[in-house]
């Protein structure tokens, strides 16, 4: 079932992506829609599943969004799936702040890693500005600690609908 969430999740925000790509093409620079799944599953789950919705994500995106280098979005989705998922298994980062913090390093961390690996297969990108990087951090841990909320609570939502277990 948690298979099915992911892909549901996964499917969602790009869909997502593309649209805020042809309705705001300049919006994309400051928001990566596809990050969303992958910081819920480290933030809620283990270090493998968030690896794993982070590798599938990143190259569903590097399919529909990037023409230069296939792989490099699923590297860098499973190398912060990795890293959230650790520092998210060793602190309590289910409180507002926390996400909020988590999104708006990974959305930093994503945009270091996406120019130092750019630069290592010879691809030049453009300069990014300290506006923009604050604008990314700020829009990624917005993003994160607002999904993360609403996944909290349709998650509670769903846990208290169930009834309880009989025990045997």
């Amino acid at each position: 079932m948690i298979v099915l969430w992911a892909l549901l999740g996964i499917l969602v925000t790009l869909a997502l992506e593309l649209a805020l790509g042809k309705i705001a093409p300049g919006a994309t620079r400051y928001v990566d829609l596809m990050m969303l799944p992958m910081a819920t599953y480290a933030l809620r789950t283990s270090q493998r599943s968030s690896m794993t919705v982070g590798c599938v994500s990143g190259l569903l995106q590097d399919y529909w969004m990037e023409p230069r280098l296939f792989g490099i979005n699923g590297l860098i989705k499973t190398v912060l799936g990795w890293a959230l998922g650790g520092v998210g298994s060793r602190f309590d980062l289910n409180n507002t702040w926390g996400r909020f913090a988590a999104g708006a390093s990974v959305g930093l961390l994503d945009e270091a890693l996406q120019v130092g690996l750019h630069r290592l297969f010879g691809d030049a990108l453009a300069t990014v500005s300290p506006a923009t990087l604050a604008g990314r951090a700020l829009a990624s841990g917005l993003l994160t600690a607002v999904v993360l909320a609403i996944v909290s609570k349709v998650g509670t939502a769903r846990s208290a609908a169930r009834p309880a277990r009989r025990k045997v």
